[in-house]
């Protein structure tokens, strides 16, 4: 049987193998404060948080923070490597599969801010995903997407095939009143309302 990206069985053996992937850089962080604002104690919404990079930026910023991720050993790295989680600070942290389980799941009906790095890219079916993130968006919320543009790599690159496609794109930013963008090398940020 062969699994696809979109699997916890993908992904599970990967992070149980320690792999890791693309940092999140003070530029990324930079632009993530800059569009989503100051916290304030409002909820947050990591998913596909791997090992919490981007849900530790989150938390910082002042948001009462979850992570979701359906590879355990994801899970495991984002509470083992937290600053602060010896004493019950930070982000929490969910094994969740975002699109296939109840809503309810969550341990909140609604966030502020729902982000999604490097994640949308493995969705197989993108419009689905999406309604599910409005459904757990706030009004007035911000869904924040970090993910690559297909075309930005060289042909000889292996991960070329990592971006997203024009109509994925498309895809992405359709059915939002505000579309925000900011790239950062081959990676496009989005902060995306309703």
């Amino acid at each position: 049987m062969t699994t696809t990206p979109a699997t916890a069985d993908y992904w599970e053996p990967l992070w149980a193998g320690g792999r890791r992937y693309r940092e999140v850089t003070s530029s990324e962080a930079t632009l993530l404060a800059d569009f989503v604002g100051p916290g304030r104690g409002r909820l947050a919404l990591d998913i596909g948080t791997g090992y919490g990079a981007l849900a530790h930026h989150v938390h910082k910023l002042g948001y009462c923070t979850t992570g979701i991720d359906f590879a355990p050993s994801a899970i495991a790295a984002a509470a083992k490597n937290a600053p602060g989680h010896q004493h019950g600070e930070g982000p929490t942290w969910r094994l969740m599969d975002f699109t296939n389980e109840n809503l309810s799941a969550l341990p909140d009906p609604a966030y502020a801010i729902v982000t999604c790095r490097l994640a949308y890219r493995w969705m197989d079916d993108k419009p689905a995903f999406l309604d599910r993130v409005r459904q757990v968006l706030a009004p007035g919320g911000i869904f924040w997407v970090v993910t690559e543009l297909g075309g930005r790599r060289e042909d000889s690159d292996p991960n070329k095939h990592l971006g997203i496609t024009v109509a994925e794109a498309e895809t992405l930013t359709a059915s939002w009143s505000v579309v925000r963008t900011a790239d950062l090398d081959v990676l496009r940020c989005y902060a995306l309302r309703p």
